[in-house]
């Protein structure tokens, strides 16, 4: 008889439920709970990341339309502006050669716009060091392609107001000079 209750309490001890942690059916119900929790954090982590990057050029909003403005290129191409732009990646300095029916301004503000991250932008200031030649420091490394922008402002959250611009594009794979001239529609 004793035998027989040992092995009943020994059946009982086995028979005991596992914890919570070592069922099979709780990581079947969970597991894709808690994938779709890390899924979610990463992918909202990266679309932080690596949001869009804001559009800045002559465009403003008319009810559900967008309007390109083209009266400084316009202006530009009035005055017969064009400028010449060299860079010297050893002493990282950048040359500009202007010629135009302008009076000159003592300085230009020269943007160098990054194609995908607006991080990387830099507004570089160029003072005249004699007629129509300016000339200014570069802090961006110069490689791969990028957007430039000539303006007569200074301030480049007023490149609005600009009385012209002048804009081009350089690949420093293929050179360090490059024409800049009006937008032509």
């Amino acid at each position: 008889m004793v035998d027989k209750r040992e092995r009943q309490r020994v059946d009982n001890v086995e028979r005991a439920p596992a914890p919570w942690y070592r069922e099979p059916w709780f990581w079947a119900v969970m597991a894709p709970l808690i994938l779709v929790v890390i899924v979610s954090a990463v992918m909202v982590s990266i679309a932080v990341r690596y949001s869009d990057d804001v559009v800045s050029d002559t465009y403003y909003k008319d009810s559900r339309m967008y309007h390109f403005s083209a009266e400084q290129d316009q202006r530009a191409r009035a005055l017969n502006l064009a400028a010449m732009v060299l860079f010297s990646p050893a002493d990282r300095v950048v040359s500009l050669d202007l010629r135009g029916q302008i009076e000159y301004p003592e300085k230009l503000l020269l943007t160098l716009s990054h194609p995908v991250e607006a991080d990387l932008d830099e507004h570089i200031v160029l003072e005249q060091v004699s007629i129509g030649r300016y000339q200014g420091k570069v802090q961006a490394p110069l490689q791969h392609r990028w957007y430039l922008q000539l303006l007569p402002e200074l301030n480049p959250e007023q490149f609005r107001d600009a009385q012209w611009r002048l804009r081009g594009e350089i690949n420093f794979e293929l050179g360090n000079g490059v024409p800049l001239k009006p937008v032509e529609q």
